[in-house]
């Protein structure tokens, strides 16, 4: 009956901890899913703004100026763009398109910088230009460009000297230039020429004559024609190409399912669990009336067609990754405190089980311990009714007598047991001399005991303890080895440095018992008759416990020793 109580305790902590994983973890999941699907529309409709905006900033600088230069249309595209994941196209009349591809954009007329607008190729390729360097020379600019600036405030510039026009590759350089320029420089002559590196443009496998313009372009003494750094170094590299944007569309075209017109609907198209595409796109119709044969009296409507295409990618791990951690760790708390609590819980359980089984035993054993003294004094009692002869009534009194003196007995020992589970039992630690605490109560010994007491006393250790608790311990442990010595034997006590052991010769004890000596009502003699409670040495550990003392039995060569110490014991 008990072993199926235990059984089904078990088993409902193990259900509980079953269903506090399973609630946590699916919690956990779809509290993730939500978070992923909010976090989605969130992003999807802050790019789809962000992506709305730019492209009205760009139709309006259309038709602010719609008669600018290639140049600054490249300039509309990629000012406050984040290239790393954002793309822009603007295609005119489905001919001249411009991307936000790696290509530094040439200003006009910059004092600060800028290759002069010459027609409609005012870009430069960052392929092209790496393309004509060799490893060395670029990784010599490199470390050029990265130096700081010195104490004075000078600094090193890319200059694009000399270049070619191309309709195809836009501006090539012929020679690049590494000067040391100040803020305080204004104008080109005033920088200092640290180092040239010039290039033979007919070398180039795919650079030919024909698709170069015939004059070769020169900056003058006044503007410098420099090459951004960042651009130089890489570090300006968009993600996406237009190449790879035409990919990620004829990917969406050859899905029906993902399917969508990007100048009537944004399309959101996934790519894997966390990564969405923004895809987005309008045309800007502007009509303007332009002379017809160079009459001021002859106009005619031109309308003219620009086509802005847009993709923004979103990463949402990036926003929820932190949200996911926090989740996780919530629902792993939860876990690991109703696991704890469950775990805590049924070790008290089992010591409940265990402090039953003890009290179960104590009952049985304080049983049979009082009912052998009772029908003694019943007999005896009984046999003074009817007993005439007044030396056999002595006799039975004094049988009477030791065996209410052993009841007595037991019974204070069952009360300090008991003692010393009661919540309410305080220490009442004391610092004294050891020595004259023993001898004190070895003088009561001395006169009654059948064997010899050696007291052995080598420490300068003091003791901190509860005087009457501990007078108790080493009662206790003497009238133990008293009682269970060998006849003849020797008793010896022995205090050295901070330990306390007690010695005697008990040739019927079996080893296998050593580890129950503690536990009450347990007596380890093989077939004696000596009297006792069997509490003694549970009184003791008790004592010792809440003290602190660390104590342990030993048996070797017939000699059973017990032994605690004040501090630790190894």
């Amino acid at each position: 009956m008990k072993s199926r109580y235990i059984k089904r305790r078990k088993k409902f902590h193990y259900i509980i901890i079953s269903v506090t994983i399973i609630v946590c973890l699916l919690g956990t999941v779809f509290t993730s899913f939500a978070i992923l699907d909010s976090s989605r529309d969130l992003l999807i409709a802050n790019a789809v703004n962000e992506l709305n905006t730019k492209m009205d900033y760009i139709k309006n600088g259309i038709v602010t100026s719609p008669n600018n230069s290639y140049n600054e249309y490249v300039a509309l595209i990629n000012e406050n763009v984040d290239k790393g994941n954002t793309y822009f196209q603007l295609t005119y009349d489905n001919d001249m398109t411009i991307t936000t591809d790696n290509v530094l954009t040439v200003h006009y007329n910059d004092i600060n910088g800028g290759i002069l607008d010459m027609g409609t190729e005012n870009y430069i390729r960052f392929d092209v230009l790496k393309n004509l360097l060799s490893d060395d020379e670029y990784k010599e600019i490199c470390n050029y460009l990265n130096t700081p600036a010195d104490k004075d405030g000078n600094y090193y510039l890319l200059i694009c000297k000399k270049f070619y026009g191309s309709a195809k590759y836009g501006y090539v350089p012929s020679q690049l230039e590494i000067v040391k320029s100040n803020k305080e420089n204004d104008w080109y002559v005033q920088d200092e020429s640290i180092k040239k590196y010039s290039f033979d443009l007919k070398k180039y496998n795919y650079l030919t004559k024909e698709e170069l313009k015939s004059q070769q372009f020169e900056n003058d003494e006044m503007h410098r024609n420099i090459i951004d750094k960042d651009f130089f170094l890489g570090k300006s590299k968009p993600k996406y190409s237009q190449k790879d944007v035409e990919k990620i569309l004829s990917d969406i075209l050859s899905d029906n399912s993902l399917f969508t017109d990007i100048y009537d609907e944004t399309g959101a198209v996934p790519d894997g669990i966390f990564k969405y595409y923004v895809l987005m796109g309008d045309s800007l119709y502007y009509t303007e009336n332009h002379m017809i044969n160079n009459s001021p009296n002859e106009y005619k409507e031109v309308t003219r067609v620009f086509h802005i295409t847009s993709l923004k990618e979103i990463n949402l791990l990036d926003d929820c990754l932190w949200k996911f951690i926090t989740i996780f760790a919530v629902a792993f708390t939860i876990m690991a405190v109703v696991i704890t609590v469950e775990i805590f819980s049924w070790k008290d359980f089992k010591r409940r089980t265990a402090q039953e089984e003890t009290r179960l035993e104590m009952t049985n054993a304080i049983a049979h311990n009082l009912k052998t003294p009772l029908f003694v004094i019943g007999g005896f009692a009984e046999n003074l009714k009817n007993e005439e002869d007044t030396e056999k009534k002595l006799h039975n009194i004094e049988i009477i007598q030791q065996q209410t003196e052993e009841m007595d007995i037991l019974i204070h020992r069952m009360l300090d047991l008991s003692r010393f589970d009661s919540p309410t039992l305080k220490l009442n630690c004391e610092v004294f001399d050891f020595k004259p605490f023993i001898e004190k109560i070895l003088e009561n010994y001395y006169v009654h005991t059948e064997h010899e007491i050696i007291f052995i006393y080598n420490s300068k250790a003091k003791i901190k303890a509860d005087p009457a608790m501990l007078k108790t311990v080493l009662e206790n442990l003497i009238d133990n080895a008293e009682k269970y010595s060998d006849y003849g034997s020797d008793i010896t006590i022995n205090v050295s440095d901070d330990v306390l052991s007690i010695s005697n010769q008990c040739s019927s004890f079996d080893r296998e018992n050593l580890s129950k000596l503690w536990q009450p009502y347990f007596r380890a003699a093989k077939g004696d008759n000596k009297s006792g409670s069997g509490i003694g040495l549970s009184i003791v550990k008790s004592a010792l416990e809440m003290h602190g003392f660390k104590y342990k039995a030993e048996f070797e060569n017939g000699i059973i020793t017990f032994k605690f110490r004040f501090t630790s014991l190894d």
